[in-house]
């Protein structure tokens, strides 16, 4: 066995475990944006759940089914405070989304 041929073999067995490292890696992750719904909370007319919405904030979501309007709340938990951070009415979205030139959908 040559030079060459020693090299080819190196450069296959370092791609052998290149691979079976990247197929690890790829199995051990899980989706990012997997939905659990034991964050959920439905009552009644309202929806609350709480997210992630940055590395190092979380967010409260509340859906008023009656009125069908989104509101959002930042929790800065060590202050121990809800800060309103918006809220939009659904159908305004789905309207807009309607404008786009799409085909009404129901």
């Amino acid at each position: 066995m040559n030079r060459i041929q020693t090299a080819c073999f190196c450069l296959i067995a370092s791609a052998l475990v290149l691979s079976g490292l990247l197929v690890v890696e790829l199995s051990e992750r899980v989706e990012p944006n997997a939905a659990d719904a034991s964050l959920v909370i439905a009552r009644d007319n309202f929806t609350l759940l709480t997210a992630d919405t940055t590395s190092d904030e979380e967010s409260l979501f509340i859906l008023d089914s009656v009125s069908g309007t989104l509101l959002v709340y930042r929790l800065d938990i060590p202050r121990e405070q809800l800060i309103p951070g918006g809220g939009i009415r659904l159908s305004r979205i789905f309207d807009e989304a309607d404008d786009g030139g799409g085909s009404r959908r129901r």
